[in-house]
């Protein structure tokens, strides 16, 4: 069986079975016509460069024992017969490569593993004629790019001119960068830590429609998709049997793999579900890596660094036993789907995950809940870590501006996902989406820079001040128009009695809906709300009774206003009302 995962040495190697080459029956790669010309810059942020600050740096990290080896991502290929693997995408990076090998089988004065492994289709090797052979390399370095045209006007080619930049370049860093006696080090951790993927496709596929898709629309393949090629790969190898009734067993099981790994990678790249458990990242991506965290704690699938580390496919091909990995994976998604299509689980899920300021929107906290070992101790966890999330004391007291505004926001939330006495599945999509958050019932600053208060809404804040309301203030009100001045000192006075900031002048809204809102009163507010939920727009439910007066303690006061007995009656409602306890019947 052919192996995904080669290092260097392998990628090149054609005198042993684990070579690349080998595996598929050739002894050379063979870049194919309808591909562009080299093109790799050796500018400072071109990809000579790029690439070869990230092999040392590689190599130091693994010298310090941070690292083992270092992905190069990967190459697509296809046999060509009768001896050459047709590369479809990696041309480039192969290219480097064989730069690479061939600059240090010069410095080092070894065998230059590189050579004769290129083969172009349309023009004459570059290699063979100045870089395979060490002094053919050495008099094209010491030659500028004038002088080498000069000399064969031929060459003045542009993929020419950036294979000899390469060259040059290769040799600087190498020279400048790379102390002398660590050449023999930093070669071997090329040829036995530095890795590449290959990714074969079957023969009557087209190569140039591969390519066009790989390139020109740019669908590479996600690392979800390589680990998956590889745990297909491996599982169903039993014994050494070549029959073709065990091999046609093997394809038949790959291929029932490969039906129920795409079920799973939709449903998780769904945007409902990668918003509810993997905020927002590749759906299949975040299920691996859930799995790869409940095997050996999966801290190497958590190592941050560059994406194309590879550091999840890399946990991956280091596991022993792949079939007990992808049972894992599945038994993790079928318990993610079942969570997510129940209403009671779904809604607990949800609450602590999307809580403001929450530390459990995260893979650690669904891992917690993965292990649970069955419904009774899923809901325990899931009831402890909400009744956490609440306060402990009296909610009345609670005030906006500080620290506090998390857990306003988890008591509003909390009324509008578990609504007293109504089975209800709360859409905590729209919920991310639209971004929920806290908004005052009765404005903090009634007025903005163009907008003038009518007589009405002067007697609202009148009334919202009391009537211990300073004379300097109630003459600020009575005018028909105010400086910015005047602004203020009645926005300090209606600060200062302490109403607006508290729980009960707080509720939900979406962002959008907020920033329309902006700073109406009631009335305003009221009409704004009706006229989004006509057009569709979600609310929640303790919102809208809010805004309709629904509750019991507000229901006989007037629905054009909200007034200080209001703030006190909503206040005392959330207060009786905040910490309902769930209701959940383990199936």
């Amino acid at each position: 069986m052919r192996e995904l995962v080669f290092n260097i040495e392998n990628i090149f190697n054609t005198s042993t079975e684990d070579g690349a080459l080998q595996q598929y029956g050739s002894n050379k790669f063979y870049i194919p016509a309808y591909q562009r010309g080299y093109k790799w810059g050796s500018d400072a942020n071109g990809a000579v460069s790029v690439l070869l600050s990230d092999l040392k740096e590689a190599f130091e990290a693994k010298e310090n024992g941070l690292r083992n080896e270092y992905y190069l991502q990967y190459v697509t290929v296809k046999k060509k017969e009768p001896d050459l693997l047709e590369v479809i995408d990696g041309q480039q990076r192969l290219t480097t490569l064989s730069i690479i090998l061939s600059a240090f089988s010069v410095l080092l004065e070894s065998e230059n593993l590189a050579k004769d492994k290129l083969v172009y289709a349309i023009r004459s090797n570059f290699f063979d004629s100045h870089i395979y052979s060490a002094e053919d390399l050495k008099l094209l370095i010491s030659q500028d790019w004038e002088g080498l045209i000069g000399s064969d006007s031929s060459l003045d080619r542009q993929d020419i001119y950036y294979l000899f930049t390469a060259a040059q370049k290769v040799f600087n860093f190498l020279n400048k960068e790379v102390e002398k006696e660590k050449y023999s080090l930093l070669y071997s951790f090329l040829l036995q830590d530095v890795m590449l993927i290959v990714n074969s496709v079957e023969s009557h596929v087209s190569s140039e429609t591969v390519f066009r898709n790989l390139n020109s629309n740019q669908v590479p393949l996600t690392e979800a998709e390589l680990v998956k090629g590889y745990l297909i790969t491996k599982i169903g190898r039993n014994g050494n049997s070549k029959s073709k009734t065990h091999f046609r067993e093997i394809l038949e099981l790959r291929a029932n793999l490969g039906r129920k790994w795409d079920e799973m990678s939709a449903w998780c790249n769904r945007v409902d579900i990668k918003s509810f458990y993997f905020s927002k990242g590749e759906g299949m991506e975040g299920l691996l890596t859930l799995t790869a965290m409940m095997l050996s704690e999966g801290k190497n699938a958590l190592k941050k660094g560059k994406k194309e580390d590879f550091h999840l496919f890399n946990f991956y091909h280091r596991l022993e036993d792949t079939e007990m990995a992808y049972m894992l994976l599945k038994e993790n998604f079928e318990k993610l789907l079942d969570w997510y299509g129940r209403t009671d689980i779904y809604n607990l899920v949800g609450y602590c995950r999307f809580v403001k300021g929450n530390t459990n929107n995260n893979l650690n906290f669904l891992k917690e809940l993965l292990e649970e070992k069955d419904l009774k101790g899923l809901f325990k966890l899931l009831e402890a870590t909400k009744t956490s999330l609440l306060p402990d004391g009296d909610v009345r007291t609670l005030k906006y501006g500080g620290d506090e505004d998390q857990l306003i926001h988890a008591v509003l939330l909390e009324l509008n996902v578990f609504p007293k006495g109504i089975n209800y599945r709360f859409d905590f999509y729209r919920f991310d989406q639209e971004n929920w958050t806290l908004e005052h019932i009765f404005p903090q600053s009634p007025e903005g820079k163009k907008y003038i208060l009518t007589a009405e809404q002067r007697e609202l804040v009148l009334n919202m001040l009391g009537p211990d309301v300073a004379s300097e203030v109630k003459e600020v009100l009575i005018k028909e128009s105010r400086t910015e001045e005047e602004k203020k000192l009645y926005y300090d006075a209606l600060k200062g009695i302490g109403m607006l900031d508290s729980i009960g002048n707080m509720c939900l809204l979406t962002g959008p809906d907020n920033s329309s809102n902006g700073n109406l009163f009631f009335k305003e507010k009221r009409n704004n709300v009706l006229r989004l939920i006509q057009k569709g727009s979600f609310l929640p439910k303790h919102t809208f009774d809010v805004f309709s007066k629904m509750i019991d303690s507000l229901e006989n006061s007037d629905l054009g206003m909200w007034t200080r007995d209001d703030i006190k009656g909503h206040q005392n409602f959330i207060s009786s009302s905040f910490q309902i306890e769930t209701k959940v019947v383990p199936e």
